[in-house]
């Protein structure tokens, strides 16, 4: 079975393919266009997966989509079905008013075949969070767990609870808008100054400076209600994010609440913006530790997979274990909409036929990768000079333990929205000067971003307040740094004595692993700094074109594509 997946039309529009109910290839679309965030149908992606796979779009038994136009036909729509403009309506009108003389219910997914004839395959469209509980549970190692999903909103919906048993997920309660977590820490973004649905990840960093808080952490708890049946409400006199023709996410009484100012865009943070992005943070972990403990009491499971644009949160998910009575848990490569592909695609294979699961390793290394001959045929074309290394991994450790940084280009892209080896800089994780460097000259962002971590999964423990078989192959979680190496580990602990870890396993990537290893040798330390390839704002890179236009537009001085070496 092929089945095609789709995420389009939302923030970061991608596209999946699997085989036989495996991943075997996918891709952001942005990483083709080079416009971040693109919400534009993905038709580089799409050529990209069926040109991996050797197959033509009629090869596909299944298109899937993560998103389901059927759930608008929860009331009659007179101004469509009644007075329809143009016959392409009947796909919508006719259902709508057939609902009329019959049930109204909504499905969880909707079926569009076509006639032989034609070379499309059948179109699934998938409930959005549906999409988001497969790409949790499906992807995960275990056979049955408990699911949670928090985004903003898909459809209607911005938070499901659920379980998941072998091929099926069975949804226990959900949470429609105007109440979500998504748009909750949203509101706060956009009053600290920054953009909503994009810049959520620097109220994250200010959240664990140490300031003050508690009169603001009150005052926030005052906008939120947790009810009895695990789910929350927000009080719209606060939060006007779904109020039809407001400028603002939030209300004038919010900003009374909460010191009577917002915040500017391109500011200095204050000890205003920290002590609001600290108490608002706080308040986001109660409710999700609100609706896990609802959710282990109904599932009695010991297994929890979470998904949804929230769950980018690794702050949050890095307590999960420590606040909820949950014993194991797993969170995607991509957990955001972009992930929804291969979420609406494993929906399809398993829940609608039943496709035997594939419990195999699951990584994010699924996009494109390039020969050498294609390497080395870019470099000719732009004219730059280049050396071949037979050992990369040696040289880079050399450059590194040297106190430079590195940006390495190898193998298959990742999918999701963090760079894991592949697409990645690297750099020396214990001087500080070199954190502030690759935020000011080649990331180009604001110097209190911290950066991750990535460590040898054999040696997390030594170097981090985990357990021995303590395993983060993403970076989705956050935690501390034991407190005798936090100044050792200066470039990659953050000003909380956090750090948002990788754990690398030579069997996941041996060319990282490889790097780690000679590092050691020269330093001692089986740890780096590792950032994505890519400078402020724009898409990680995918191509040697892209890698070299990044390195040549940056602070960057060395770069490996594959074995080929270019400096400046």
């Amino acid at each position: 079975m092929l089945v095609l997946g789709l995420n389009h039309g939302e923030f970061n529009s991608s596209a999946a393919i699997l085989e036989n109910g495996k991943v075997i290839a996918g891709s952001p679309e942005e990483r083709f266009s080079r416009k971040k965030l693109t919400k534009n149908f993905p038709e580089n992606a799409v050529k990209f997966c069926l040109s991996y796979s050797k197959k033509e779009l009629k090869d596909c038994n299944y298109v899937a989509q993560s998103w389901n136009p059927g759930e608008y036909w929860q009331k009659f729509n007179p101004l469509i079905s009644s007075f329809r403009s143009k016959r392409e309506d009947y796909f919508y009108t006719i259902p709508d008013n057939l609902m009329n003389i019959s049930e109204r219910k909504t499905p969880k997914w909707v079926l569009m075949n076509f006639s032989d004839d034609t070379s499309l395959p059948p179109v699934y469209y998938i409930r959005h969070h549906l999409a988001h509980a497969a790409n949790a549970f499906f992807l995960s190692p275990f056979k049955e767990s408990a699911i949670l999903t928090c985004d903003w909103n898909g459809e209607f919906e911005s938070t499901t609870m659920g379980h998941g048993n072998q091929n099926d997920i069975d949804i226990i309660a959900n949470q429609k808008l105007p109440h979500s977590l998504g748009l909750f820490y949203a509101t706060f973004t956009s009053l600290l100054g920054y953009r909503p649905d994009s810049d959520e990840w620097k109220v994250m960093a200010l959240s664990a400076f140490d300031v003050e808080y508690e009169e603001i952490l009150e005052k926030i708890r005052e906008t939120v209600v947790l009810n009895e049946n695990g789910l929350f409400e927000l009080d719209q006199s606060y939060y006007h994010g779904e109020l039809n023709g407001h400028p603002k996410l939030h209300s004038q009484k919010l900003i009374d609440l909460l010191g009577g100012k917002e915040g500017r865009s391109g500011e200095n943070p204050t000890d205003w913006h920290l002590k609001i992005a600290k108490g608002m943070q706080q308040v986001s972990e109660e409710i999700v530790m609100h609706m896990l403990n609802h959710l282990f009491k109904k599932t009695k499971s010991e297994n929890l997979v979470v998904s949804g644009g929230f769950f980018m949160n690794s702050v949050c998910n890095g307590k999960i274990l420590e606040k909820s009575p949950f014993k194991n848990f797993y969170v995607s490569y991509a957990p955001s909409d972009v992930g929804n592909s291969i979420g609406a695609a494993l929906y399809v294979s398993h829940c609608i036929h039943n496709e035997k699961r594939n419990m195999g390793t699951n990584l994010s290394y699924l996009g494109p990768s390039f020969t050498d001959s294609e390497i080395i045929q870019v470099l000719k074309r732009r004219k730059i000079k280049y050396e071949q290394i037979k050992t990369p991994e040696r040289k880079i450790a050399e450059i590194l333990s040297n106190n430079e940084i590195v940006s390495c280009f190898h193998g298959k892209m990742e999918f999701g929205e963090r760079a894991l080896g592949n697409r990645s800089i690297l750099a020396d994780p214990r001087n500080v000067e070199i954190k502030d460097k690759i935020n000011s000259i080649i990331k180009y962002r604001e110097n209190f971003r911290p950066f991750a971590p990535v460590v040898l999964f054999e040696k997390s423990s030594i170097y981090f307040d985990v357990p021995k078989d303590f395993e983060c192959k993403h970076m989705e979680k956050v935690i501390q740094v034991k407190p005798e190496y936090q100044s050792t580990l200066g470039a990659v602990t953050h000003v909380d004595g956090s750090g948002r870890v990788q754990t690398v396993k030579k069997e996941d990537n041996e060319f990282l692993h490889s790097i780690i290893i000679e590092f050691e040798k020269k330093t001692g330390l089986p740890i780096l700094l590792n950032t994505s390839f890519n400078v402020n704002g724009e898409p990680i890179v995918l191509s040697p074109d892209d890698a070299l236009n990044t390195f040549f537009n940056s602070g960057l001085e060395h770069l490996f594509l594959e074995n080929f070496y270019v400096t400046k």
